[in-house]
């Protein structure tokens, strides 16, 4: 008897290798393995002007999956992700366009929504376990221009209160001198921010009025939580509706 392998028939003093398993791709039908061409789409989907697709996965559904679904789910929409911006690529290089490209807008919200349901499972763990959601908390602190923005703390190899270069440096980083030109510069930032808060509030006010023109006997409450910015005292006695069978003393 031969040890570390299978002795040869009529050859007794060569050895034969342990049989190993291949390195290979996951199969896709029973045994059968596509290798690269996982990378590109079904032959019989090539050349097609439509194909038919369904929607994202929702978070409510994806709730209802266990951990080990979701796992899997995981890699099923990243390889479908891969062969989709294979294939676009590659239809770019023939100056065609993709048919129905918003599929890979529809993976991308799949795995966004996927992440975004194992980030709250463990976010809960934690909680349950430690007390904490086990994630960075995102800080605010002001910057050299007075603005306050936000901050992930990261981990040090030295304390604060002993790193003092990273103190000195700090102190200097997030320091306002309140020159004339920062200033200058914070006055016309916030009449930037004050300006495009009016022209957000503006479009949904057009919006809101457009549903009143066509639909007069909405519910003002729910048209408030799809327009917050909205005012509707102010909707109701807007010119762009005026005219129209709407009560402007109704409950806002």
């Amino acid at each position: 008897m031969v040890r570390g392998g299978l002795q040869l028939a009529g050859h007794p003093s060569r050895v034969a290798p342990r049989p190993t398993r291949q390195l290979h791709l996951s199969p896709i039908i029973r045994k059968e393995v596509q290798g690269l061409s996982e990378f590109f789409e079904v032959e019989k989907f090539r050349g097609e002007k439509t194909i038919r697709v369904g929607r994202e996965w929702r978070k409510d559904e994806l709730r209802l999956k266990s951990h080990s679904d979701l796992h899997k789910l995981w890699f099923v929409l990243l390889k479908e992700r891969n062969m989709l911006l294979t294939m676009e690529q590659a239809y770019k290089e023939e100056y065609v366009n993709l048919p129905n490209e918003e599929r890979i807008d529809k993976v991308e919200l799949s795995m966004e929504n996927l992440e975004e349901v194992v980030r709250e499972r463990n976010r809960a763990y934690h909680q349950l376990e430690v007390g904490s959601s086990g994630e960075r908390e995102r800080t605010y602190r002001p910057d050299c221009f007075g603005r306050m923005v936000p901050y992930k703390p990261r981990e040090h190899s030295l304390p604060y209160w002993a790193n003092t270069g990273y103190r000195r440096r700090l102190r200097f980083r997030f320091m306002n001198s309140g020159r004339e030109d920062v200033l200058d510069f914070g006055a016309r930032l916030r009449e930037r921010m004050v300006w495009i808060e009016k022209k957000n509030e503006n479009h949904q006010m057009q919006h809101a009025a457009r549903v009143l023109r066509r639909f007069p006997d909405s519910d003002l409450t729910a048209l408030q939580e799809k327009f917050p910015l909205v005012r509707m005292e102010k909707l109701l006695r807007w010119r762009k509706i005026q005219g129209e069978t709407v009560n402007p003393s109704r409950d806002v």
